[in-house]
């Protein structure tokens, strides 16, 4: 019962689409508080059908253009667990609307320094499109937060582009 159980749901999701991929990209984000243009590199790993996956995305480093500083970021600290969804409308073009969780905080909720309100759940939403395995995503991304109200849903404009292994 069990052998035909699993043979059942991985047929099932593989019918469905179920995918896994390792992208790599560069982001250029404006920053609205100074006007100034940071260019984030990342690292991002994807699980599921096409309409829903999970996520793992993390900044590996970024580049001010006002400034002209290189920052390194800890990987722990700038690691998103989170949930995408990309909808199809024509073609090749799509909706994508993200919702990330900061690793980091998920440990500080997790070990009791932090309360789950205080803690920012950050979105995006844009369009994209793929060209063979790169793709290119526009929006806009912000975050969500309870205690104290902060709410800045789709405040910062981005245009990412990304290669998919």
């Amino acid at each position: 019962m069990k052998k035909l159980l699993l043979i059942s749901l991985i047929s099932t999701l593989g019918v469905s689409g179920f995918s896994v991929a390792v992208s790599v990209g560069i982001g250029f984000n404006l920053d609205m508080s100074s006007g100034s243009v940071v260019t984030p590199f990342f690292l991002q790993f994807a699980a599921g059908v096409p309409l829903v996956q999970g996520i793992i995305h993390s900044y590996i480093f970024s580049f001010n253009w006002s400034s002209l500083v290189v920052k390194g970021f800890s990987i722990l600290e700038h690691t998103y667990l989170g949930l995408q969804t990309r909808i199809p409308i024509y073609k090749r073009l799509y909706v994508k609307g993200q919702l990330f969780w900061s690793l980091n905080h998920i440990f500080a909720v997790a070990s009791g320094d932090r309360a789950i309100a205080g803690t920012p759940l950050y979105s995006r939403i844009g369009f994209g499109s793929y060209f063979s395995k790169v793709g290119l995503d526009g929006g806009f991304d912000g975050y969500w937060q309870l205690d104290p109200v902060s709410t800045v849903p789709f405040a910062r404009p981005f245009i990412s582009v990304d290669y998919t292994f």
